[in-house]
């Protein structure tokens, strides 16, 4: 029996968009019955001691992104400032960093390397590179880049320089940004949407109004879905009791992720109007699939959610994190939904989204097929094969 493949796969808590990228490739890959799958958190399990922002705040990178940037929306100038930090902070220490992901993968043994995080792939393959050259059999090891935005917001945060690793891409404008590094010929791979948990993928239930029923919804009422991220936040507040001094003509779920205080808080309001309030939950796809009006924030990955479930999408525009525009721009672009930036905005274009739905309600909701999940095993089978052969081709070339 062949032994499983060991595949690293390396992710940051800093959004919910990383950490779920990392779940959903674990849950696919050890269904295939053929690797087993490790997640780790460097800035937690390997490097904490390296971080700036800690030092200079007395709070954790991840903590404060999570917290101030998303919770809070400072996500224009404050956001900048952080990200600068963070930059610094990867280049102070970088020497200390390339060795400690060095010794990690001493000790660990990967036969590959799959990072889903930003900022830092350029310290992740370097280490990489040492540690194929120093370990005998180590030569095949692949390293791999899977992009969870839309696009990089400025050139090598996503795709360092130098190559050496695959690249993995969800949309045509990232695509076309790796086409652009040197090194990466023949090493990109494009999928149909961005990495999903398979649950996001099954569609929407044949029988509507039974799957409503289940969830404690009215079946005859349309359905807005207020998702802001895993974070909630001061936003979201805000959306949701604009809803209630202009009730729709629809019943409201309330997915307040992390922040149980917000839930607390919407939990007793007296609304005029059907709602279901949950602080985070692993029935999203339940939720999103009896649902007709995503409400929230451009985020790469709810969005892509919601555009699997075939839902009419409305985005805060004041809610955009610097790499979240592309998804806004797109937006316009396709044509696939509408956004937002006044409450006034909101409430008029959401009205005009459920009159809509109310002059057809029979009609059937227009999807974006994500096929990603689907794609993942072929194209790490592709990358790991690849990478066999160049280690094969090398090897004979040195003797």
């Amino acid at each position: 029996m062949t032994e499983a493949k060991h595949v690293v796969v390396i992710y940051t808590d800093a959004g919910g968009g990383h950490r779920a990228a990392a779940q959903a490739l674990r849950e696919i890959l050890e269904s295939e019955g053929q690797y087993r799958v490790t997640l780790v958190n460097p800035y937690v399990e390997l490097m904490p001691e390296m971080d700036l922002f800690h030092r200079l705040t007395g709070r954790r990178a991840e903590a404060f992104y999570n917290e101030t940037i998303l919770r809070d929306g400072h996500t224009g100038l404050v956001c900048w400032i952080y990200y600068m930090i963070v930059l610094i902070n990867f280049r102070l220490s970088q020497t200390a960093g390339r060795r400690v992901f060095f010794d990690y993968f001493q000790r660990v043994r990967p036969d590959m390397v799959v990072s889903d995080l930003p900022m830092l792939n350029g310290v992740i393959m370097s280490a990489l590179a040492d540690y194929r050259a120093q370990n005998a059999g180590a030569e095949r090891t692949s390293g791999v880049v899977l992009i969870t935005d839309w696009t990089e917001i400025s050139r090598h945060v996503w795709f360092p320089r130098g190559g050496g690793y695959h690249a993995i891409c969800g949309t045509e404008d990232a695509y076309g940004q790796a086409s652009r590094v040197a090194g990466l010929t023949g090493q990109i791979h494009r999928t149909q949407g961005l990495l999903l948990k398979p649950a996001f993928l099954a569609g929407r239930p044949t029988d509507q109004r039974a799957a409503r029923v289940s969830l404690g919804l009215d079946p005859d009422k349309p359905i807005i879905c207020l998702l802001y991220g895993s974070g909630g936040g001061r936003r979201m507040r805000e959306i949701g009791l604009s809803l209630r001094d202009a009730p729709p003509d629809a019943q409201v779920v309330f997915l307040c992720g992390r922040d149980n205080r917000l839930a607390e808080d919407f939990s007793a309001v007296d609304w005029p109007f059907p709602v279901r309030v949950l602080s985070f939950t692993n029935e999203v796809p339940r939720y999103l699939g009896v649902s007709n009006i995503f409400v929230g924030k451009p985020g790469p990955g709810c969005v892509s959610e919601a555009l699997a479930m075939g839902l009419s999408l409305l985005l805060d525009r004041t809610m955009a994190l610097p790499q979240e525009k592309p998804v806004l721009q797109w937006l316009k672009r396709s044509e696939a939904g509408l956004s937002f930036s006044r409450i006034g905005e909101f409430r008029r274009l959401l009205a005009r989204q459920l009159a809509e739905i109310q002059t057809k309600p029979e009609a059937e909701p227009t999807t974006h097929p994500n096929t990603a999940a689907a794609e993942i095993p072929n194209i790490f089978a592709d990358i790991l094969r690849l990478d066999a052969a160049r280690s094969n081709r090398l090897k004979s070339e040195s003797i």
